[in-house]
C-alpha cells in the first residue's frame, strides 16, 4: 500500500457520500498508530489486501461524519467488533464471555 492515508481518506469520503454525512478530512487529520490503541496488535499498512490488523477509520459519533477530531485509526479487526455494538452492550458480552470462559475451556 502506498500511501495508507489517502486510501483511507478516499474510503472515508465515498462513505461519507453513501450515507449522506459531514467529510471535512485531511491527510494531517490521519494519524496511523503503530499499535493499534484498541488490541494492541501492530497495525501493518504495507499489506496488499485488508487484514485483520490493517489501519482503519473509525468515528467517535456515526453521526458527526468523518471531521477532524471525530476520527482514530485503529485496527480493522477492533472496527469490525465495535461497529454495531454501544460500550453497554459489549460490556454485556465480555460479562457473558468472562462468565463462561471456564466452561468454554473444558469442551
Amino acid at each position: 500500500m502506498r500511501n495508507p492515508k489517502k486510501r483511507l481518506l478516499q474510503a472515508a469520503r465515498n462513505r461519507a457520500k453513501n450515507k449522506n454525512l459531514p467529510f471535512n478530512l485531511t491527510e494531517i487529520d490521519i494519524i496511523i498508530p503503530e499499535f493499534c490503541p484498541v488490541l494492541g496488535i501492530k497495525i501493518d499498512c504495507g499489506l496488499s489486501k485488508r487484514a485483520p490488523n490493517s489501519p482503519s477509520m473509525d468515528r467517535f459519533k456515526p453521526h458527526l461524519g468523518y471531521v477532524p477530531k471525530n476520527i482514530n485509526i485503529i485496527s480493522y479487526k477492533a472496527n469490525q467488533i465495535k461497529n454495531d455494538g454501544t460500550a453497554e452492550e459489549h460490556e454485556m458480552i465480555a460479562k457473558w464471555m468472562r462468565k463462561n470462559e471456564y466452561l468454554n475451556n473444558c469442551i
